[in-house]
């Protein structure tokens, strides 16, 4: 303890020896560390906080707020989001869930869950209008793009007495996102929501705007007639498919035997887009007997009385009494027959697409005698599926094709092909002329050197024997040196020199002029030759 203590009275007049600056900043140093370690400690202690909503409508904020200040829990509010401390934010969640109804700003059909008894039919009326209009104000505000909706619905009103044909009209208002923007097809697929949830409300009765006040629907057209047009469209690009495959199908078949392009095929089929249903019942005309009825009484000897009296036509009653001499014996006999007419009933329903008649032609270059046409049209009644009964027709001509334009082409194809394989003759007739050339050259400067080398040697050879010979020479004159190989220097064809630069435009010039580098090359050789 002693030690400690000593230690720490030496550290406290270190302390005080040092200047008053140090002293500061130390002091300073500790005041921070401090009072960092106080946040530190009051931050770690606070419970973390966590968004357990965010981006609802006011009511159902207030409905989860006012169910948090009922269990006693610690909550906060930023901007759109509520906050509850991070280790509650799940088990929170669920319970408020399943506890507080989250109508999204909306009520639905729970409306007519609260419905009381003895309500008038105006008051079941106004409720149901409000339940449509929540519950599609619920399905627009679960797309992505929309923030918030409101749908207004005008009611087609019937009556007891006179039925109003006039249909509804709806409007719905939407708040999109920051930074969505709906795309016509999707204000179509809001429009279509609503005509097809609510009775007798055409698409064209239905207006969607935005929170700018932008008229959503005023581009998106609903005419049926652009409907009408779109199934005509469609109808012939059906029929257009079916003509297609029928030529290609005859076609083939023409041209494994005739050859390519000498068959040209042409179809017209004419459809029914109409659907058929066709009811039929059928009577037998033998008669069946529904139910008989028959009674009959008998007994011993005597005289007999008939009588007769029909009741209608499938009812007949007979009846035979028969007296003996004391009146004491009866016998009677009843027989009832109903009678009725069977009958088959048939349903046939028809799809759209019929082919109620097919036009077929069919011409082949070149003339055609009569046993060939006929074994053509053959052959086409059977690819096309002929039906006499539809009254389907098909024609068979042979005529001369007209090939020009294609001769034309073959032509200046061929022309083209020439020109292109001249060009490419020449390329390489100039290349190799150019390096024939340029490599005469070469040996040509070659040669040159080399002479212009020897002519320099032979003067200094001769200057030698002119010249006489040096001190040293005279006393050791009989010493014979052994002669030395003359040594050229190397040719350096890529060194970046005057030389180099002489030859690469002499290459230049014989490959521009060849005919007058010839020229050149061949008096060069005349002058040798003198």
């Amino acid at each position: 303890m002693s030690k400690l203590s000593a230690k720490v009275k030496n550290l406290i007049e270190k302390f005080k020896s040092k200047s008053s600056k140090f002293k500061i900043a130390v002091s300073a140093v500790a005041v921070l560390t401090l009072a960092g370690l106080i946040v530190l400690g009051v931050s770690l202690s606070k419970p973390k906080y966590d968004v357990l909503f965010s981006n609802m409508d006011p009511k159902d904020s207030g409905a989860v707020i006012q169910s948090l200040k009922d269990n006693k829990v610690n909550y906060k509010v930023s901007g759109n989001s509520i906050l509850v401390p991070k280790d509650q934010v799940d088990s929170l969640r669920m319970q408020l869930l399943s506890s507080v109804p989250m109508t999204n700003g909306s009520q639905g059909f729970e409306l007519m869950d609260k419905s009381q008894f003895g309500q008038t039919d105006a008051q079941m009326q106004i409720n149901y209008q409000r339940a449509l209009q929540g519950e599609l104000e619920r399905t627009i505000k679960g797309f992505d793009a929309v923030e918030s909706a409101r749908v207004h619905l005008v009611m087609p009103q019937d009556s007891a007495f006179v039925k109003d044909n006039k249909p509804g009209s709806a409007s719905v208002t939407v708040k999109l996102k920051p930074g969505n923007k709906l795309t016509s097809e999707q204000v179509k697929a809001i429009m279509a929501l609503v005509s097809g949830s609510v009775k007798n409300i055409p698409m064209a009765n239905v207006q969607v705007i935005d929170d700018n006040l932008t008229l959503l629907s005023k581009d998106v057209e609903v005419d049926s007639k652009k409907d009408e047009a779109a199934s005509v469209e469609k109808q012939q690009d059906l029929k257009d498919d079916y003509e297609k495959k029928l030529e290609k199908k005859v076609t083939d078949m023409l041209e494994a035997v005739y050859g390519k392009d000498k068959v040209k095929v042409k179809i017209n089929a004419d459809l029914n887009f109409d659907a058929q249903q066709t009811d039929t019942t059928t009577y037998d005309p033998k008669t069946v007997i529904v139910s008989q009825h028959t009674v009959k009484d008998s007994g011993n000897g005597g005289s007999t009385a008939n009588t007769a009296s029909p009741v209608d036509n499938n009812m007949v009653n007979n009846t035979t009494t028969t007296t003996n001499n004391n009146g004491s014996v009866n016998t009677h006999d009843e027989t009832t027959t109903n009678y009725d007419v069977s009958k088959v009933e048939d349903k046939t329903i028809k799809a759209p697409g019929q082919v109620k008649r097919l036009t077929t032609s069919v011409v082949l270059d070149g003339n055609l005698d009569a046993q060939t046409k006929n074994a053509v049209n053959n052959l086409v009644v059977s690819a096309v599926g002929f039906d006499t009964n539809r009254g389907d027709s098909i024609s068979v001509e042979g005529l001369p094709f007209d090939t020009t334009l294609k001769d034309n082409a073959k032509k200046d194809l061929d022309a083209m092909n020439k020109a292109i394989d001249q060009a490419n003759k020449m390329k390489l007739y100039t290349g190799i002329g150019a390096g024939i050339l340029a490599l005469a050259l070469i040996i040509g400067g070659i040669v040159l050197f080399l002479r212009k080398k020897k002519k320099e040697t032979e003067a200094e050879e001769e200057e030698d024997l002119i010249q006489p010979k040096g001190i040293d020479a005279l006393i050791d004159d009989n010493t014979k040196e052994e002669p030395k190989q003359p040594q050229f220097k190397p040719i350096d064809f890529e060194a970046d020199n005057e030389k180099v630069h002489v030859e690469n435009e002499i290459r230049k010039y014989a490959k521009e002029k060849p005919d007058q580098v010839a020229e050149v090359i061949k008096s060069w050789i005349a002058e040798d030759e003198r």
